[in-house]
C-alpha cells in the first residue's frame, strides 16, 4: 500500500493540476488475459489507496466525420491524431466533453462539462445536441469551433470498461480492462453492432518525458500504440482486433 505524506500528496495534487491544462507524455502497454491479474496485483501492492478513486466504469461516446476522417487518422497512422468524445462513468449519462490532440507520444486533452445526455433506445445523442453546464463555457465553444474544422460530427461507437487507478507524484497509472464496443451505424457498415476487445491496456500519463517506475516485472509489457477508438471499429468493422 503506499502512503503519501500530508507534503508529498500536495504535491501530486499540485502535478496532477498541471496535467489537467498542459501538454502530457502518454505510455500505453499490452496487458493480455493471462498476466492480467499479475499486473492488477502488483500495482495494487506498490500504489492501492493512492487514487481518490480507486476504479470505476468509464463510458464513452466518439464521433466523427461521416467519411471517418478521425478513424483514417489513426488507422494512417498520423503522426498527428484527434478524437471528440462525451463521457459518463456508469450510471448511464455522459456529462462531459472532451476533445484528444495527440501528436506522437505527447497528448493535449481539453474537457468541458456539459448538461448530462443520454442514449434513447440505441441511438446517441446528436453532436449539436450537446450543450455547456454552467455559464462559462469558453472551453466549450473552443471545443466546437476545431470541431466545425471537420465538418458535421456523427456519433460512430461507444466504449465502455472497468478501469483501475493509481498515482505517484505526478504519474497517473490507469488499467482498463473489459474493454466492450458498440456500434451505431450512421451510413457505417459493421458485420456486427457489439463485441469485447480481447486486450488490456496500462496507460501511464506523465510530464516527465522519460519516466521511470519501480514496476518490478510490469516493465518487460510491450509498449504499443492503443486507440479503444480505432480499434473497436476495427473490431466492429472487419472483426480484426489486432493491437500491434
Amino acid at each position: 500500500m503506499l502512503n503519501l505524506e500530508s507534503e508529498e500528496l500536495h504535491n501530486v495534487e499540485v502535478q496532477m493540476r498541471k496535467l489537467a491544462v498542459q501538454n502530457y507524455n502518454e505510455y500505453k502497454f499490452h496487458v493480455s488475459q493471462e498476466s492480467l491479474s499479475y499486473v492488477l496485483d502488483v500495482l495494487r501492492s506498490l500504489y492501492g489507496g493512492s487514487d481518490p478513486f480507486p476504479e470505476g466504469i468509464v463510458d464513452s461516446i466518439y464521433y466523427d466525420t461521416a467519411d471517418r476522417h478521425l478513424y483514417q487518422q489513426c488507422l494512417n497512422g498520423s503522426s498527428k491524431k484527434t478524437k471528440f468524445r462525451i463521457r459518463g462513468y456508469g450510471d448511464g449519462t455522459f456529462h462531459q466533453l472532451h476533445q484528444k490532440d495527440k501528436n506522437l507520444l505527447t497528448v493535449d486533452k481539453k474537457k468541458q462539462k456539459i448538461h448530462p445526455v443520454s442514449l434513447v433506445g440505441f441511438s446517441a445523442p446528436d453532436w449539436y445536441q450537446l450543450q455547456p453546464a454552467g455559464e462559462d463555457d469558453k472551453s466549450f465553444r473552443g471545443i466546437y469551433s476545431i470541431a466545425e474544422q471537420y465538418g458535421a460530427l456523427f456519433p460512430v461507437i461507444r466504449v465502455r470498461y472497468k478501469r483501475y487507478r493509481f498515482r505517484v507524484y505526478d504519474y497517473r497509472m490507469t488499467l482498463d480492462t473489459h474493454i466492450q464496443v458498440m456500434g451505431f451505424a450512421n451510413g457505417t457498415d459493421f458485420r456486427q453492432s457489439y463485441g469485447i476487445l480481447p486486450h488490456h491496456v496500462l496507460e501511464i500519463k506523465t510530464v516527465d518525458p522519460r519516466p521511470h517506475l519501480p514496476l518490478l516485472g510490469l516493465s518487460r509489457l510491450p509498449q504499443i500504440s492503443f486507440s479503444k477508438f480505432m480499434l473497436g471499429l476495427n473490431l466492429l468493422g472487419t472483426g480484426d482486433y489486432s493491437c500491434y
